[in-house]
């Protein structure tokens, strides 16, 4: 029996519609350093989930993320060579784990750097490619007789001979070495030490499942999705030493967990430095540098988001720490293309309270079950040539990847909804091509994982697309459309509060 395969397949079948320390010196200038390698870190990473394939030999072992070409150096405990040995190799897995520099000497020094795995989740031979990300926790068995089940983010399913029920999750609870996940009539618990039902596959789960029935047991494995992607993105600043040329700093990390750092000194070579990056906190990401050009080095900053740009105020190189200024290195999330959009002939977003404007998102959020708070910033401005200016709100609910903004089509009698957009950046711009008597809305798209660029956002007679990332690229603009929201000011910087007096 293919058990990973059938583990894989419940997702996609009807039972899962649930599923969808040192002192400091400095400041340094950034992109001329030389000091003595030292491998020494500040910062503890979290573990994160990895997916790719693992290969294991006498001497090596070695990880190559999905959708990468990079090849790691793998850490592995005795009890893990053990385990994947008798797999061979290579073979597909699932683990969570966590970056570190390798050695300067050994077989791990060609590396860019190491990942030690912390727990398996899934190693099978019998998958040879990467799969989408997987959201749901899966277990199967064939204890007393076949069964499976199924945890979305809501929901609890499961099915065997005469038992098939989906009903809502009234209770969760996890840590490191055990999960619990509780419904009506059935409660499913994983016990993080593994779990073997073929020759093929290993899990990092094992599972029983007690319903109103009967106790099943078997194996399981948790969401393959990594949910550190939310730092992907490119990121730019400029920032200037004393007697030094402005600098132009730019950071790209990549789905791949990898890190490109280059330096643009005005008038002078560019500099480039690669490694890695990984989460050491809710809101703070550690990029290690450990290759500046052909050398090995090993530099650690820790960058803290505000919004959609991150800070760092000092920088671990080589074992030395240093200052990187009195305002540290700051970035910003790079979104859409290079533009030249004049403030001056665009509009630009209002933070004014307005009862009418007031009264659209009231209805709005009572037609859709959902309460404030909410902090928004507004404009109007007739989308479809009808002489009745369309409302548009950018609201504060945001992630990496922009924040939602809501269409209001104008009327006599007021505002209604009709398009909610996510993942939005401003400005965007008002296109002067048209679908379905609609301007075209350009909108600029990055982070999140998604490249920078512009997208075009075609009305479809009934509403605009909901996800920018997914719309068709557009030309790069030339600065000729109007912008909207000209000012770039989003609602969690400065806007009115839903409500508010």
């Amino acid at each position: 029996m293919q058990r990973p395969h059938r583990l894989l397949v419940i997702a996609t079948a009807s039972l899962l519609t649930l599923v969808g320390c040192t002192s400091s010196k400095g400041p340094i200038e950034l992109g001329h350093r030389s000091d003595t390698r030292d491998s020494g870190l500040s910062h503890t990473p979290t573990p994160f989930m990895l997916s790719g394939m693992v290969s294991v030999s006498p001497e090596t072992a070695s990880f190559t993320p999905c959708g990468s070409q990079k090849q790691y150096w793998l850490n592995l405990s005795h009890k893990q060579r053990t385990a994947l040995d008798q797999l061979g190799g290579p073979v597909y897995g699932e683990f969570e784990g966590f970056f570190t520099p390798v050695e300067s000497r050994g077989f791990s020094a060609d590396y860019p750097a190491s990942v030690t795995m912390t727990r398996i989740n899934l190693v099978t031979t019998e998958l040879n490619s990467c799969a989408q990300p997987r959201h749901a926790v899966l277990a199967d068995g064939q204890s007393p007789r076949m069964w499976s089940a199924a945890v979305g983010e809501h929901n609890m399913a499961w099915e065997s001979d005469g038992d098939s029920q989906e009903v809502p999750l009234t209770g969760q609870q996890m840590d490191d070495s055990t999960a619990h996940f509780r419904a009506r009539n059935a409660a499913l618990t994983l016990t993080a030490t593994g779990c073997q039902q073929s020759d093929t596959t290993l899990y990092g789960w094992r599972a029983t499942l007690k319903t109103s029935q009967r106790t099943y047991q078997g194996c399981a494995l948790l969401p393959s999705y990594d949910h550190s992607q939310h730092w992907a993105g490119e990121y730019q600043g400029q920032s200037q030493s004393p007697g030094q040329p402005v600098l132009t700093t730019q950071l790209t990390l990549l789905p791949d967990h990898s890190a490109i750092t280059t330096y643009h000194p005005q008038g002078e070579t560019v500099t480039k430095e690669t490694g890695i990056w990984q989460p050491v906190g809710e809101n703070q990401v550690q990029v290690l540098t450990t290759r500046s050009g052909e050398q090995m080095v090993v530099s650690e900053r820790i960058y803290t988001r505000n919004g959609f740009t991150l800070t760092a105020s000092e920088e671990t190189f080589n074992g030395n720490t240093y200052s990187l200024g009195h305002d540290g290195l700051t970035l910003r999330l790079k979104v859409g293309d290079a533009v030249n959009v004049s403030n001056q002939t665009g509009i630009k977003g209002s933070a004014e309270k307005n009862p009418r404007v007031e009264q659209a998102l009231k209805d709005y959020l009572s037609d859709n079950g959902q309460t404030g708070p909410l902090t928004y910033r507004w404009l109007t401005h007739d989308l479809n040539q009808d002489g009745q200016p369309e409302l548009l709100v950018l609201t504060d609910s945001c992630g990496s990847g922009g924040c939602t903004l809501l269409v209001f089509k104008g009327d006599v009698q007021g505002w209604q909804f009709n398009s909610r957009m996510t993942l939005v950046h401003v400005p965007l711009l008002l296109a002067r091509s048209q679908s379905q008597g609609w301007h075209d809305l350009v909108v600029p798209v990055g982070g999140g994982g998604a490249p920078a660029g512009h997208h075009v956002m075609r009305f479809d007679g009934q509403r605009y697309p909901l996800n920018p990332s997914t719309a068709p690229r557009a030309p790069k603009p030339d600065g000729s459309d109007t912008a909207l929201f000209a000012d770039g000011i989003y609602a969690t910087q400065q806007g009115v509060v839903l409500g508010e007096e």
